[in-house]
């Protein structure tokens, strides 16, 4: 039975985003185990990271009259559509979704993650990685019964103009930070922090003697300089990077059909954004299958490899699976399954490194006119500001 698009997202509205919604703490689960899934964790915490990302939402009336157009940065005006926000919780190592909070209507995403963990714990004995976005005292503070409910930490980034009191250095160049937490509604004192404060620089050498150096500073709660030192902790938060490589696999592979949502509403684009983390899910375990049987980490599967054949299953088994008898079955996903052991595989990439440039350049960068790359040494360095 064929039905139009404004017929299906009459029908989509009248479930509504809040019932999917509902349903995910319960279907996004975590994938990782610590004895197989090494990579996915730091010593006996599971690492998972929380960001945010924009879909574009169609030009339709009901859209334009619920969905702000807000402009991802400041001054440069009103963008061509409506973005509908979504915050994200998930598991390092597996590229597995374990929560979202979306919005239309201009939330930042420092709302949207108070409202998701209002909802929803952290796995037990997690490690929390985020940007300097989410790096803010109140947010932290939010989250510091959570935390030590779950017996989990953060590691998050943090601006530069941030104050905090210092108290002890550690052995490793770290210190201990006494750090003031505010009510952002009140501007009140809610509490004290006790925090470590980690200043370090990461440099990269290539074989020609350039040598370019990115400053960071960090916060956690692993207070351990022993168990938990500078350099390590340094060089961990790069794994946060992999949440922006899940919302590539979301947006370019999940969703292929351009730029823009299907839904006709901020609703059904809702829904249609939860059903993709939901696909997410299903994918991340099929990886999982397909890495444990070949011997790899999972984020050596391609996800596009993986995404089709499961495609392809599905949809066979949507048309006649009521043709195919159980033991043809089990040896029909055998066999996708050595086809993918054989054919998803990534090659380890080699350490290298791209010029900073752009094809089509929007600022004042230079135009990349010829693909290069070199390779490079990375150094980690603890300083003392």
């Amino acid at each position: 039975m064929r039905i139009s698009d404004s017929a299906l997202s009459q029908r989509a509205l009248s479930i509504g985003e809040k019932l999917i919604e509902e349903i995910l703490p319960i279907a996004l689960r975590p994938l990782a185990d610590r004895e197989r899934d090494v990579q996915a964790f730091y010593h006996a915490y599971r690492l998972v990271a929380i960001d945010g990302t924009r879909f574009n939402l169609r030009n339709t009336g009901t859209i334009n009259e619920q969905a702000s157009k807000v402009a991802c940065n400041r001054g440069s005006g009103e963008p061509a559509f409506a973005h509908l926000l979504a915050v994200v919780l998930v598991e390092l190592g597996m590229h597995q979704p374990l929560g979202t909070r979306l919005g239309w209507q201009g939330e930042g995403e420092l709302t949207l993650a108070r409202q998701l963990f209002a909802a929803q714990d952290l796995p037990e004995r997690s490690l929390l990685l985020a940007d300097r976005l989410f790096g803010y005292p109140s947010l932290i503070w939010g989250l510091w019964s959570m935390l030590r409910r779950t017996h989990s930490h953060v590691l998050v980034r943090i601006k530069s103009n941030l104050k905090a009191k210092r108290t002890r250095q550690l052995a490793d160049g770290s210190w201990l930070v006494e750090v003031k937490a505010v009510d952002p509604s009140t501007r009140k004192k809610v509490g004290v922090l006790e925090l470590r404060e980690i200043y370090g620089r990461v440099c990269y050498e290539d074989q020609n003697g350039h040598r370019s150096c990115l400053q960071i500073r960090l916060w956690t709660s692993l207070l351990d300089d022993t168990t938990s030192p500078a350099t390590e902790l340094i060089a961990l938060y790069a794994a946060r990077w992999e949440e922006e490589l899940f919302f590539r696999e979301l947006k370019s592979h999940l969703h292929a059909r351009g730029e823009l949502l299907d839904a006709l509403t901020p609703q059904t684009a809702a829904q249609e954004v939860l059903a993709m983390l939901l696909a997410a899910a299903l994918i991340a375990k099929q990886r999982q299958s397909v890495a444990s049987a070949a011997g790899v980490e999972p984020l050596r599967i391609s996800f596009a490899k993986v995404l089709h054949k499961t495609a392809a299953l599905c949809e066979l088994l949507q048309v006649g699976a009521d043709l195919i008898t159980p033991q043809a079955l089990a040896q029909w996903i055998q066999r996708l399954l050595d086809d993918l052991i054989y054919d998803a595989v990534i090659k380890k990439r080699r350490p290298r490194t791209c010029p900073r440039t752009l094809r089509q350049p929007t600022k004042d960068w230079p135009k990349t006119k010829v693909a290069q790359s070199k390779r490079v040494v990375k150094t980690i360095e603890v300083t003392n500001p």
